[in-house]
Formats: structure tokens, sequence, C-alpha cells
């Protein structure tokens, strides 16, 4: 199995924008040994409560099996749209990224997620479930992922998220099995 965490704080810019920042650290080989480590920045724009823009970038540090680390890049923009009905929040975010360490060496990667909250009536507990297709350039899935999680406002500016993914890379046999706590704060 996998751990991954991440810290991530966000301001307003202005009414409609705001800044995201973002760390994260990702452990495999029953979260023993380092993965990932990565930074990322997003401004995202509001443009109605149902429809929002972002766009990022994230500089990874990933290591393989031998513990050579290697440099990516990451560039990616956001479409997204939510609808809350009653106490379900349902969110539908279509990313499209470009990924890569030189010039020459980016891969382009179109992402689609679709995310169904429940606020439980009289606590604070939102549970989640999610899942996202990753298509290549040539718009094939190469990848899936299920999202199981739970929602926990810690106060009012901080949240808690912890979520149990599975994640299937369709060109390779088994599935990676993911342990994610997330905490969030807001400014």
């Amino acid at each position: 199995f996998q751990f991954w965490s991440s810290l991530s704080a966000n301001d307003k810019v202005t009414y409609k924008t705001d800044i995201f920042v973002k760390n994260g650290i990702r452990f495999r080989e029953n979260a023993t040994l380092l993965s990932k480590v990565f930074s990322e920045i997003k401004l995202k724009y509001k443009y109605n409560k149902k429809m929002y823009f972002s766009i990022g970038f994230r500089d990874i540090n990933e290591w393989d099996n031998q513990l050579n680390r290697q440099q990516k890049n990451r560039y990616f923009i956001d479409l997204g749209f939510n609808k809350k009905e009653d106490r379900f929040r349902f969110s539908l975010r279509n990313r499209y990224q470009n990924q890569g360490n030189s010039i020459i060496n980016y891969s382009y990667i179109f992402r689609q997620k679709l995310s169904v909250k429940y606020n439980i009536r009289k606590t604070k507990l939102d549970p989640v479930i999610a899942s996202e297709i990753f298509y290549t350039n040539q718009l094939k899935v190469n990848k899936l992922r299920y999202i199981f999680g739970i929602s926990i406002p810690i106060n009012k500016d901080l949240d808690f998220d912890m979520s149990y993914l599975i994640q299937k890379q369709l060109n390779e046999p088994g599935s990676l099995y993911i342990i994610d706590g997330k905490l969030a704060y807001a400014f």
C-alpha cells in the first residue's frame, strides 16, 4: 500500500479568485520508501456558484526503486462544475495537464473527476465518494482511481480529510491501494 499526505493553505486574492499553496509527500512499498515530494501553486477563479476555472503548477521530485531522484514539472488547467442538492454536493472537475522533465519529455493527460459529498445531519462529518478517469493524449483511458473518504472540520478555518484510494493502471497488472491524509487551512 501507499501513504500520501499533504498540507495546503488558501487565501482570497479578490472576491472571486483564490490562491492555493500545497505541499505533499508520498510513500510506497507499504509506506516504507519515499516516492514523491511536491509543491504546488494554483489560482482558482469562481465564475459563478456552479462553475470555476483554475490554473496551476506543480514541482515534483520522484524517486525510483533504486532511490534515484528525478525532477518533473506539471502545468494544469481545470474547468469545474458544482451542484448542491439538499445535503448532497456534486462536483465534476475536468483537468488538462502537461507533465515532464524537459521540453521533449512532456506528456499530456486529460483527467475527469466526479465526486459526491454528503453532509450528515447534526454532525460535522462529510463522507465523499469519487472516481477519476485518466485519458492519454489519444483519448484512451489508461488509469482509473476510486476514492472513499471523509472530511472533518477541526475549526472554522482548518479541515482534515482522510481517504482510501484504489488506483488501477489499465496496462499493468494489479492495483494500488492508498491511504491519503490532507490538512487544509483557509485564511
